[in-house]
């Protein structure tokens, strides 16, 4: 599934108990479950949202890059990639929503516990 986030820059990323990334189309997605974060050079880094500290200095550097591609795959993973080349991918949890988005118009999009997704929209 297409997330439509192509083009969209991002222009704010947040830390508290997820990883919050914030869209210039109005779009907020938290990450609340395991991610993986691949920076351009090799480095692949697997992080908690809730202690980011590892990845914090690539996360923050997020801030002004543009999304290339946001997609979601068969079993509700979570594939973002960026112009300057990082990519963030975010696996389901069997217990707990791994990640979630929110748009204009109310839509909403969460990969439930398992990796199901729910799809919300007012059109």
């Amino acid at each position: 599934m297409n997330l439509n986030l192509r083009g969209e820059a991002v222009i704010r990323v947040c830390f508290d108990a997820a990883l919050t990334i914030l869209t210039s189309g109005d779009c907020e997605l938290r990450v609340e479950g395991e991610a993986v974060l691949h920076v351009p050079g090799g480095d692949r880094v697997a992080f908690d949202p809730c202690t980011p500290d590892i990845v914090a200095p690539y996360l923050v550097r997020l801030a002004r890059d543009v999304i290339s591609q946001a997609e979601v795959g068969n079993s509700g993973e979570l594939g973002l990639e960026f112009e300057s080349g990082v990519k963030l991918t975010v696996q389901p949890d069997d217990d707990y929503e791994a990640w979630g988005l929110v748009g204009p118009r109310r839509r909403r999009v969460i990969c439930t516990p398992g990796g199901e997704i729910a799809v919300w929209s007012e059109e």
